[in-house]
């Protein structure tokens, strides 16, 4: 082929040849991309917004050839300038380069970002789901869900959430869509973890917590069926209750003692947030119990030693050597003595006493003392033996399972938890088998006669009776009962 024959005399290539060069260089792309389209899948209302804006490239391969070939069947020879030849494929590459960046789905472009909006969303966990899982279904992407998830463990263990929990969302567009920017989740009435990007796109966790307020509460109760039935029907918590029972068990048989018609009264502490919500309670400062028709009041007293315990109104100490009562909310299923034996099917001596008990229920050291022997015992399953003072000691047995650290030699204080409720060994069923040894020889713990604890003097005392007074007027203002308050003398 001659030189004339492709190349015009200004030494530019001819119409004819720029408009094959074109139509196959479109139909080879074109092929190309839908190729492509079948194995990468794109938002098609994305790829719509993008062919809107921009030109056909077949249409104007289509036009350029037309006018082309009209031009040669009048016998017409034209020449192109480069600039020309430029503009006629610029179409095509403009279309192409879109069309790979919508495939790649990378890039939001600025007629996208313009109608996105940041939006406010709250998920709610179902049954089974995880975090990362629901927020992946509110459209987080999986990596942000992950690091999410990664970030909040710093604070809250992401798999301890339960079904109903809610999730508040922040989602904000950006070049890659909508993503996620913060979130926010409530772990309880005062405490909120707060999640959110820094400077650097990272996701960090911090926990806000509320301010609550102190407020003082009082009730009482008349005991008409059980003591935590008449007490939650009068608005007394049933977390009070277990503590009152804590603070009376050292003087006082909940499971005997007991009966229709006896009393009970409290004035006690809780904390709220600003909002009014309950965060948690606080102490017990006084309570009154009527068993029998005797008045047991006693009042909390914190000495400048820091020394805090819950006195009678001369004075002396509610705590005794023993508790009589190692367990909270327990029923007395078997005393002390002479037994049908449930398991082994004849009489035999029953050498303690049980308290049914729900599984995993916390037991109390009953005394200050030294565990001897933490473990398995024959048939008292899981079984601990504490040695007190005075020869005194308390065994414990058919625990599910004991407190951490409880091992021979471990000293533990009156009222630390060192097990729960189980029904290892011979056992028909979950309870604790309380034990008192004297001697060496078990012994009805009813028998036991524990000297009185400390007794308030000089200063001390002084001090005590003027909280005493302050408690009362606390008690009155909050529309207790002043004259059952104000008669209530220890006898």
């Amino acid at each position: 082929m001659r030189h004339r024959d492709l190349f015009t005399r200004s030494n530019r290539l001819r119409l004819r040849y720029i408009v094959g060069l074109v139509a196959i260089t479109s139909l080879t792309l074109t092929s190309f991309l839908g190729s492509m389209s079948s194995s990468v899948a794109f938002a098609p209302a994305r790829s719509e917004l993008a062919r809107m804006d921009m030109p056909s490239p077949k249409s104007d391969v289509i036009l350029a050839s037309v006018s082309a070939e009209a031009d040669l069947e009048e016998g017409i020879i034209q020449d192109i300038e480069q600039d020309d030849a430029d503009k006629a494929v610029a179409p095509l590459l403009y279309a192409l380069e879109s069309e790979g960046n919508l495939a790649g789905g990378d890039v939001m472009g600025p007629a996208q970002l313009k109608d996105m909006v940041a939006r406010e969303d709250v998920i709610e966990i179902g049954a089974g789901d995880t975090i990362g899982g629901a927020l992946q279904v509110a459209g987080v992407g999986g990596a942000a869900a992950y690091r999410v998830v990664k970030a909040m463990g710093k604070h809250y263990d992401p798999r301890s959430i339960k079904p109903g929990q809610a999730i508040s969302l922040r989602m904000e567009p950006s070049a890659n869509g909508m993503e996620l920017a913060a979130l926010s989740m409530k772990i309880n009435a005062t405490t909120e973890i707060v999640i959110a990007r820094d400077t650097q796109g990272r996701f960090v966790a911090v926990l806000d917590k509320k301010q609550v307020i102190l407020h003082t509460k009082a009730a009482k109760a008349k005991i008409e069926t059980s003591l935590y039935g008449s007490a939650a029907r009068a608005g007394i918590p049933a977390s009070i209750v277990a503590e009152i029972i804590k603070i009376y068990s050292y003087d006082v048989d909940f499971q005997r003692d007991i009966r229709r018609g006896d009393q009970i009264e409290a004035l006690y502490e809780t904390y709220e947030t600003e909002e009014g919500d309950f965060a948690r309670y606080g102490h017990v400062l006084y309570a009154n119990l009527m068993v029998g028709g005797k008045k047991i009041p006693v009042y909390r007293y914190e000495s400048k030693g820091g020394v805090v315990d819950y006195y009678r109104e001369n004075g002396t100490s509610l705590k005794r050597i023993l508790m009589q009562t190692p367990i909270d909310g327990a029923r007395m299923s078997s005393g002390f003595g002479m037994r049908h034996h449930p398991v082994l099917g004849y009489n035999k001596m029953h050498k303690g006493v049980d308290f049914a008990a729900p599984r995993g229920t916390p037991i109390y050291a009953a005394g200050n003392g030294t565990i001897e022997k933490a473990g398995r015992h024959g048939g008292y399953g899981n079984y601990i033996r504490i040695r007190h003072s005075n020869g005194l000691k308390t065994a414990y047995a058919h625990m599910r399972k004991f407190a951490k650290g409880m091992s021979s030699g471990k000293r533990v204080t009156q009222g630390q938890i060192i097990g729960y409720v189980g029904t290892t060994g011979r056992s028909t069923g979950p309870h604790l088998h309380f034990e008192v040894l004297k001697g060496g020889k078990q012994v009805n713990p009813k028998s036991i006669k524990s000297s009185v604890g400390e007794k308030l003097a000089g200063k001390s005392l002084k001090n005590f009776k003027q909280e005493i007074f302050l408690i009362k007027q606390k008690y009155a203002s909050l529309g207790g009962d002043t004259k059952f308050a104000n008669n209530a003398h220890s006898d």
